[in-house]
């Protein structure tokens, strides 16, 4: 544990939890990731433009059952669709506001379903997953518009900033931690936390390929430097509004972050220097470093033990961020009340 000085003298640290051992499970997803996932990604990397298959990914992932017993709830945005999620038995005393992951290109409310289903039941929270605006018609900075309704919506709800954590995976990590800067940019308060799973951090991808990464199940540093060269295209065009690299902002007022990443991918670069900025700038950072596993794989925690348990890692952190009161319900039933 690293512990430093912020603002007003009050101590505030940085820990890092490292989890070794892989499952059977593990070890299989990850081969069978390089056989079908790496090379499909090499492919894009020749041709960054080609949207088709990804765009179709969502929508074959909707063919999936729901999860059994599950409340999903259709919620319309002002500019895009989002879920209400959530799994038997949660008291609802807190709430996520989910962002999922995909490149900012690809994935959406039926590729995450499973996942967020699972999150609302280690978090006892409910879940409003959302299925912000992408590329090619909008770039990151509508989709932190989107996070910022998400967030509009759950007030009107009845939460309170201090019940509500942001979370999200990959490039839906990016977008909950700029969503977390946007409102302090604003002057707003922030969410009790956020979590980042796999995410991206830095814009700039010259320390990210400056890393060993062959043990990486997923991406080539060919296909880094191809989404990197998109990404710059898109933020010289018409997507250039505030779109910032985590890393590169001011961190001192943030909420607790926790961040969970594999040892093995791309992005574990990315990961530790978010840590070690928000540690530098005197905020709380949780780092998890998961040993063997691939890329974003509490995705896959439907058949993986290791993705089980980060989410209820996750969940620990939602709920010891959130502390619930009779206040709080009181006021958020009311409200809710008023709204029907």
């Amino acid at each position: 544990m690293r512990k430093t000085q912020g603002k007003d003298n009050v101590v505030h640290s940085g820990t890092r939890h490292h989890h070794r051992g892989r499952s059977p499970q593990s070890m299989a997803l990850t081969a069978g990731c390089r056989i079908i996932v790496k090379n499909a990604v090499r492919l894009w990397a020749l041709q960054p433009n080609l949207h088709w298959p990804f765009d179709s990914i969502d929508r074959i992932a909707g063919w999936a059952p729901h999860p059994p017993a599950v409340s999903i709830r259709r919620v319309e945005l002002p500019t895009c669709p989002a879920e209400l999620v959530c799994a038997p038995g949660t008291s609802a005393r807190r709430a996520v506001l989910y962002l999922h992951g995909g490149a900012f290109l690809t994935c959406g409310l039926n590729t995450h379903r499973s996942l967020v289903a699972r999150l609302s039941s280690a978090a006892d929270a409910e879940i409003l997953n959302v299925g912000y605006r992408m590329f090619p018609s909008y770039g990151p900075s509508a989709a932190v518009a989107d996070a910022l309704d998400g967030l509009r919506w759950l007030l009107r709800r009845g939460y309170r900033d201090h019940e509500i954590v942001l979370a999200g995976d990959s490039a839906g990590g990016y977008l909950a931690l700029a969503t977390a800067l946007e409102l302090l940019h604003r002057g707003r308060t922030p969410t009790a936390g956020v979590v980042a799973i796999s995410p991206l951090t830095d814009l700039d991808s010259a320390h990210r390929l400056a890393q060993p990464h062959s043990r990486c199940s997923m991406f080539t540093a060919r296909a880094m430097t191809a989404f990197s060269r998109y990404l710059t295209a898109q933020r010289r065009g018409r997507f250039n509004r505030r779109i910032v690299s985590p890393v590169d902002a001011d961190l001192e007022n943030m909420p607790p972050v926790s961040i969970h990443v594999s040892t093995d991918e791309f992005l574990l670069s990315d990961a530790e220097l978010m840590y070690r900025r928000m540690v530098d700038a005197g905020a709380q950072c949780d780092l998890h470093l998961w040993d063997g596993q691939i890329h974003d794989f509490p995705l896959a925690a439907d058949i993986l033990p290791e993705g089980r348990r980060a989410l209820r890692y996750v969940g620990d952190f939602v709920k010891r961020v959130t502390p619930a009161s009779v206040e709080d319900a009181v006021a958020r039933d009311y409200a809710r009340a008023a709204s029907l």
